[in-house]
């Protein structure tokens, strides 16, 4: 018995010496796992999408952003099914409903734009109307150069198209010889390739290769934003399952709020 009590003390004498030289380390933390986001909706708010990836990798590097840009309706139906997390959307005509939440994301412009060879810069709000009415087959009806107008619209669907139908054409419905374009991305794309054409997306996707046409003598720009000089001007929001309401800052920020 004496024995197995002194083997005891000498086996805790060795732990305490070991511990003493060697200090107890802990053990890292475990890694968060990583998580996805689904992101479906209007392909004119592509980019806000950007920016919350930019956001997301520097306060949440295990968060990852998948876009499947379609359009508002779209995107809203995906939400409701559970295929998505968060649905933009560049039109709300009323509130969605289904216990989802809805966060302004600032207002947008819809700038009209056409191909730099038509001639034109600025026309007034009933012309463009009527324009967009097929009314007019040549841009000379109009001041500008003797080229065939060319007009692009959007899908069923897409908020963009509700907020033009809306604002611009006041219940008066676009040409049946409208080109549709499947997305914002597609109706620059194809204005800027084919002579004389005309179609409207957000101001966010206008770059080099279109013009962009005043309107009641107004571009635009911020400041006829802000003073209501500019005439298509629409409110954006991010919807949003509860399950994703921790990731509302990522697209919204801390101005963000619910309408």
């Amino acid at each position: 018995m004496k024995r197995l009590i002194s083997r005891w003390l000498t086996l805790f004498l060795i732990i305490g010496t070991l511990t003493a030289c060697h200090p107890w380390i802990p053990s890292p933390p475990t890694p968060r796992p990583p998580r996805v986001i689904r992101v479906v909706g209007s392909s004119d708010l592509a980019p806000v999408v950007k920016q919350a990836e930019e956001r997301a990798r520097e306060v949440e590097p295990t968060w990852h952003l998948v876009y499947a840009p379609t359009n508002t309706t779209t995107g809203l139906r995906l939400l409701r099914q559970g295929r998505g997390d968060v649905a933009l959307a560049s039109w709300l005509s009323q509130r969605p409903g289904d216990g989802l939440s809805v966060y302004s994301l600032g207002m947008d412009a819809i700038a009209v734009i056409v191909h730099p060879g038509v001639g034109v810069e600025a026309l007034d709000k009933r012309t463009l109307q009527r324009l967009f009415e097929g009314r007019y087959l040549r841009w000379t009806r109009v001041g500008g150069n003797d080229v065939p107008i060319r007009l692009v619209s959007r899908e069923e669907g897409s908020g963009t198209r509700m907020a033009f139908e809306t604002l611009m054409m006041e219940g008066h419905p676009v040409a049946l010889t409208a080109v549709v374009m499947p997305s914002a991305q597609d109706v620059v794309r194809y204005v800027a390739r084919h002579e004389g054409a005309i179609g409207y997306v957000s101001i966010r996707l206008v770059h080099q290769g279109v013009d962009v046409l005043a309107i009641d003598g107004h571009l635009p720009t911020k400041e006829a934003i802000e003073r209501g000089q500019y005439p298509l001007v629409r409110e954006t929001y991010a919807v949003f399952r509860p399950t994703a309401r921790d990731v509302v800052d990522l697209f919204v920020g801390s101005d963000g709020r619910e309408p």
